[in-house]
């Protein structure tokens, strides 16, 4: 049975939801040093184990069998997390870097300085590239995983929140929330070869998320309580979902979106045909979404 891994940041537990009953199995409690408050953000699987990048807590915690395991501090703010080969990467918010984690050893093993206030990280696994959106900077910083030294910082629009490969390894998607802003945000398209952008999709109103397949980006507005449809071929908005709420992380999962409302402490399950919606109550302030 699928499941669905969902951190809840004010109430620092972990939803585990069955996707075939869409029922929560199991809220994972954080603490296991006894910590005050912890703040789970981002999330991602290593082999058969949940690393999970805490907020408040300045940690990375280790969950297995849905139980934590281990508690390693890491650096001020830890936004996200990502794995390439044995190394966590996390992204330090208040240090404006990324700390890379060796996960077999549990140590340390360098700091990365990128912009400021990092708040996404992910990998092309083929050419070997890791990519951080800059919230305060208005930039993406590109990174050669086997040069560390080959690094690029590219300007872009206003409080990127999320920027990611796309599926073929040839264009990076890049969510411009315009946080704090009148206007709305921007899906922009960049070429990964050049870094020149090539496109610039309006959305809704803060958008933080999204999930991407070789079609489609699928985009939480947390302003607006929608979700876009951008289809990254013809470089369109093809519709806006209306689900209430403040959406903010976001996941496909066959023909439905699940959708984390930090408002309602919901996670929603949306046709994407039909628009037909289901909810399910879960922790505070849900954020980050991984598959089991």
């Amino acid at each position: 049975m699928s499941c669905l891994y969902i951190c809840n940041s004010s109430a620092d537990t972990i939803s585990k939801v069955a996707l075939d009953d869409f029922v929560e199995t199991k809220r994972i409690k954080l603490g296991i040093n006894n910590i005050d408050r912890i703040g789970p953000h981002g999330i991602c699987r290593f082999k058969d184990e949940l690393l999970i990048a805490n907020n408040f807590s300045n940690s990375i915690s280790i969950i297995k069998n849905d139980k934590e395991i281990e508690n390693q501090y890491i650096g001020s703010h830890c936004n996200d997390i990502s794995v390439f080969k044995n190394n966590a990467y996390i992204t330090c918010g208040e240090s404006n870097s990324i700390v890379v984690f060796d996960l077999i050893n549990k140590r340390t093993v360098e700091q990365i300085t990128c912009e400021n206030l990092p708040h996404s990280i992910s990998f092309d696994y083929k050419n070997q590239k890791m990519l951080v959106s800059n919230m305060q900077s208005d930039s993406i910083t590109v990174i050669d995983c086997l040069n560390r030294e080959n690094i690029r910082h590219i300007r872009i629009g206003a409080y990127p929140t999320k920027a990611v490969f796309s599926v073929n390894s040839e264009y990076i998607y890049v969510c411009e929330s315009n946080l704090g802003g009148y206007e709305r945000g921007n899906l922009s398209v960049i070429s990964a070869s050049n870094y020149k952008v090539l496109y610039k999709i309006p959305i809704g109103y803060s958008p933080v998320d999204m999930d991407c397949d070789k079609e489609n980006c699928y985009i939480s507005n947390f302003g607006e309580g929608t979700v876009s449809i951008v289809n990254i071929n013809n470089y369109k908005q093809l519709k806006k979902i209306s689900v209430g709420g403040m959406p903010r992380g976001i996941k496909k999962v066959g023909e439905y979106l699940y959708v984390g409302d930090n408002y309602n402490n919901q996670l929603l399950q949306v046709n994407i045909l039909t628009e037909n919606k289901k909810a399910i109550n879960i922790g505070g302030e849900p954020t980050g979404m991984a598959l089991g």
